[in-house]
């Protein structure tokens, strides 16, 4: 099988010394993407593979035996994916889809969407045998438009660990010693709640400071630069913008020195998961950044922030918890809602189910 790729890639391709701004563009503007696609290729076979989108759809028809898509929060009102829609029309292949997601701040499926996107709807369910998406919000999102070939998967990215299972095992709290943070300072007005959305951000920091935490960024671009600084590069601007926006919660010179010391970002999946070993514990609104806690056996939470998070968590029983029923950021308490047992169980009863729907949608199964 050879497989033309669309959506999330599973690397990028880095010069020495390239800025940061522009690996982070290679990602689709977050890291995370890139979880996503290694997670779906880890258990699919193919004999090629390319994500070169400079190549010419009739090409791609000509060279490829299939299009796969590795999805995200496709179903947002700003995203336009019409030239997603003429690629895949061009390129005249059979199309599978992992992973699509719908974001809003509400459950209302009334969401309204680009004239584009919902043209890349109606292209990709007259191509696949079913749209693999990421929770149940997202199937009443893509029923209002008509469209019902569709099967609730969660993100491809927890399937990772294949048959084995996840075995997650917890640890007493007094044992947690290391932990990771990751937050989504750059998309407060995405949540339910912008309030409590930007209030528990800050906890999420200051809980990270407090415990010298590392705070591992996706797409905050000033946390970014920092972490991925360049030789003989100023950081005076990124530490500002970070202080500026601590001010209140953390003394400045405390959140000088720990953003100094703490902050990190992975553009290298294998270097991400295996970095994760080193946590006792990871929580924060990045649903991505807590598998690939999960992948390493760390337990992790997610506090989720609006349906592209909880929709996913929801049906993977990944631990969380929502914004809106949050009174503080308290990691005793945290921890003891991430207990795994539940997690477990559900990844067995989940990862045949999505074999067949892999199977069903023509990709064999590594």
């Amino acid at each position: 099988m050879k497989i033309f790729l669309l959506g999330a890639t599973p690397s990028i391709s880095a010069e020495p010394g390239e800025d940061p701004m522009s690996k982070l563009a290679k990602t689709g503007g977050n890291t995370g993407n890139q979880v996503i696609a290694y997670g779906l290729l880890s258990q699919i076979a193919y004999s090629d593979i390319s994500w070169d989108y400079r190549i010419d759809p009739k090409e791609v028809h000509e060279r490829f035996d299939m299009i796969v898509i590795a999805a995200a929060n496709f179903l947002f009102p700003k995203f336009d994916f019409g030239g997603m829609a003429d690629y895949i029309e061009r390129a005249d292949l059979p199309v599978a889809i992992v992973g699509l997601g719908a974001q809003s701040n509400s459950y209302d499926p009334n969401i309204e969407l680009m004239p584009g996107t919902e043209r890349f709807v109606k292209v990709i369910a007259e191509r696949v045998p079913s749209i693999g998406v990421r929770g149940p919000y997202t199937q009443q999102v893509l029923a209002r438009r008509g469209v019902h070939n569709v099967t609730v998967t969660g993100c491809p990215s927890f399937y990772m660990r294949g048959p084995g299972g996840l075995n997650l095992q917890a640890k007493p709290f007094d044992q947690v010693k290391r932990i990771s943070i990751n937050a989504s300072r750059d998309v407060i007005g995405h949540s339910f709640d912008k309030e409590k959305m930007k209030n528990h951000v800050l906890d999420i920091y200051r809980a990270g400071v407090e415990w010298k935490g590392d705070f591992i960024a996706q797409s905050e671009q000033a946390e970014i630069r920092l972490a991925d600084r360049q030789l003989g590069a100023s950081t005076d601007a990124q530490l500002n913008e970070i202080v500026t926006f601590l001010s209140g919660a953390v003394p400045a010179d405390a959140a000088r020195a720990w953003a100094n010391e703490h902050v990190k970002v992975f553009f290298d999946v294998d270097q991400w998961l295996d970095a994760m070993s080193n946590y006792d514990f990871v929580f924060g609104t990045r649903f991505h950044g807590c598998m690939a806690a999960i992948q390493r056996g760390v337990p992790a939470l997610v506090i989720c922030h609006d349906t592209r998070t909880e929709d996913m968590c929801s049906f993977l029983g990944m631990p969380n918890v929502s914004i809106v029923k949050l009174n503080e950021v308290n990691v005793r308490q945290l921890y003891e809602l991430s207990e795994p047992s539940k997690l477990n169980r559900r990844y067995s009863d989940l990862y045949p189910k999505y074999v067949e729907f892999l199977r069903a949608n023509n990709l064999s199964t590594r």
